[in-house]
């Protein structure tokens, strides 16, 4: 149920949308969903939840990608924000902060290979 707060908590954020707050907790980390921190808790701006809905509209119509470096396809251009060190390949969030991985395939295979 959309309230009329001009700040929402991870959770009425979720509500909101319908996803789990563990998602909205990943975008407010990663920084893709901006958040002010008010001691252990976010607040979601309005504007801010309004503003990422848009961004990810676009980035739906403009098409997704592969990641480089897993060879995983995302529908959204929002997951591949970083991009190899090498090439500028895309990389995907999960290879870049869970994995640690800087670089695509042929330039990951390329620097083991250099070791």
């Amino acid at each position: 149920m959309p309230t009329d707060k001009e700040h929402l908590s991870v959770e009425e954020v979720a509500d909101e949308l319908g996803v789990t707050y563990q998602l909205i907790y990943r975008l407010v980390r990663s920084g893709e969903l901006p958040a002010a921190r008010l001691g252990k808790l976010y607040r979601v701006s309005r504007a801010d939840l309004n503003a990422y809905l848009e961004r990810s509209k676009r980035d739906v119509v403009g098409g997704g990608g592969t990641c480089a470096a897993c060879g995983t396809f995302y529908r959204s251009k929002g997951a591949l924000q970083q991009a190899c060190a090498a090439c500028g390949a895309p990389v995907c969030f999960d290879c870049w902060m869970r994995l640690g991985v800087r670089t695509c395939k042929e330039h990951g295979a390329a620097e083991t290979a250099a070791r």
